[in-house]
């Protein structure tokens, strides 16, 4: 009997003190932070979620079938050589040295990758290309979750309209997005009419078919979401 593919999910970290009812005496100490979405939705779609926690190396990519990039904090500017933007929100160095690593482990072992939110702009910024720093108006975080902010088009005979169709209603959770597109990436998906290539970038994939990023965040969307079953298709290979 096959077993199920090990999908590798990254996280946040945080002070205790951030978190509520945490003793007094521990708040100095550090939590790692998951959203279970990201696992329900991959177990959902035949997969086992792992979390990874900020600690080690990236040996741990021998032992996994597919990586999940998370969303989260802003990346670090200074890895893509920019200057900080004055509305640049919080970054986490330490979830920059782990992540990017990584997502090179990763490709260098061929298994599939799955960007979602922060995690596109990792494929992006990994492969050389930039951010735009501040989009305020996708910043949709006073609405629940779940709902539909704005519709995504996808580009005709791509990985992610194969997935999707032609169009798909979307939450916005964030305000950064992709701006030069890096090397071997695809942008295949846009907040205006995708066959005009205008708009936000909401989608990329990469020319080996390995990878894919998202803008929006489907695992707190309602319903399997087809990439995280594109992700556990590609890990069975």
């Amino acid at each position: 009997m096959r077993q199920r593919p090990l999908i590798g999910i990254t996280g946040r970290r945080r002070k205790a003190s951030e978190v509520a009812h945490i003793p007094e005496g521990m708040k100095n100490l550090n939590i790692d932070l998951y959203f279970t979405g990201y696992s329900q939705h991959v177990e959902a779609a035949g997969g086992i979620g792992i979390y990874l926690t900020r600690d080690g190396d990236s040996e741990i990519i021998e032992r996994l079938d597919g990586l999940l990039l998370t969303g989260g904090a802003d990346i670090n500017p200074a890895i893509y050589e920019a200057s900080p933007d004055p509305n640049l929100g919080p970054i986490e160095v330490g979830r920059d040295e782990r992540e990017f690593p990584l997502l090179t482990a990763a490709i260098e072992a061929e298994i599939p990758v799955l960007g979602i939110c922060r995690g596109i702009q990792v494929l992006n910024v990994h492969a050389g290309g930039t951010l735009h720093q501040h989009i305020a108006e996708h910043a949709c975080l006073e609405q629940p979750c779940f709902e539909t902010a704005h519709q995504v088009y996808f580009k005709e005979g791509s990985l992610a309209e194969q997935l999707y169709g032609s169009e798909i209603g979307v939450n916005s959770l964030h305000h950064q997005a992709i701006n030069d597109l890096g090397s071997n990436l695809q942008a295949v998906g846009w907040s205006k009419d995708g066959t005009s290539g205008e708009g936000i970038v909401e989608a990329v994939e990469s020319d080996d078919g390995l990878r894919l990023g998202v803008q929006w965040h489907p695992e707190m969307m309602i319903g399997t979401d087809p990439g995280f079953r594109w992700l556990i298709e590609k890990a069975n290979l």
